[in-house]
């Protein structure tokens, strides 16, 4: 029951007001929803939305859902093998201020040897203050990178 990764365990955000209750949805505004939606569950099994959710992880894209970047991040970069697509996304989310997309983005580019940025991004997330921060977000980015189904090359 208390599962992380339970379909019942989102921290969705309501948008309609709580005091009006006669289900009256003529003021909800899609573009809300979809930008602030929790995608919390699809952030920790990005490859469920790649496979079974695709049009939802669209709408939220076209809203600018910082965690929908971070998954779309994560495809384009770890299943697509489109960097430079991954990169742009990685980068969305962490303008979002989504903490797994600065800090995966961060990783990035120092690894790929753009240390003065990966510096900025990482600087962010204010690590050197708080060491457990830089913790959490590689236990959560290590747990959503090993349920990517991945293609092992033989090279000999």
């Amino acid at each position: 029951m208390g599962e992380e990764k339970s379909v019942n365990n989102y921290d969705t955000n309501y948008i309609c007001d709580s005091s009006n209750s006669n289900d009256d949805h003529s003021n909800s505004d899609p573009t809300n929803y979809f930008r602030n939606i929790s995608l919390s569950y699809f952030a920790a099994e990005p490859f469920e939305m790649l496979t079974k959710h695709n049009k939802f992880k669209e709408l939220c894209l076209e809203n600018d859902n910082p965690a929908a970047h971070y998954i779309e991040g994560i495809l384009q970069y770890f299943v697509y093998k489109e960097k430079r697509k991954g990169l742009f996304h990685l980068r969305q989310s962490s303008i979002g201020e989504y903490t797994n997309g600065t800090y995966l983005y961060g990783l990035l580019m120092l690894t790929l040897e753009h240390y003065p940025k990966g510096k900025k991004y990482l600087d962010k997330l204010q690590w050197k203050e708080n060491l457990s921060t830089s913790d959490h977000c590689w236990k959560r980015v290590k747990k959503t990178l090993s349920t990517i189904p991945a293609i092992i090359e033989t090279r000999y």
